[in-house]
């Protein structure tokens, strides 16, 4: 769970095309992390994205933010499902 967040864009996108790469045609891609929602203000989030930023230089990201790195690691972007918690789960589909 929340693997992505600790890394910088370019390596999130390395991560993710090596799993595209591995991954057959339609397999469901799920990545567990605490999407920001920008409409909303959560302190939470916004302490854990400084300290990702200062500790391992990633971050968090929001719902398009991370529809961006599923795009550039060639897979299609999905739902964003909510959960209980802070959490959410972003899906993506291999192609």
């Amino acid at each position: 769970m929340e693997v992505i967040h600790d890394w910088a864009d370019d390596e999130c996108v390395a991560i993710l095309r090596a799993i595209a790469d591995a991954a057959p045609a339609g397999a469901a891609v799920l990545v567990i992390e605490s999407a920001i929602n920008q409409a909303q203000a959560d302190a939470r989030a916004q302490t854990l994205d400084i300290v990702m930023l200062a500790v391992t230089g990633g971050r968090e990201r929001t719902a398009e933010q991370l529809a961006v790195l599923f795009e550039r690691a060639g897979l299609r972007t999905g739902a964003v499902i909510a959960t209980e918690g802070a959490m959410r789960i972003a899906e993506a589909t291999a192609v």
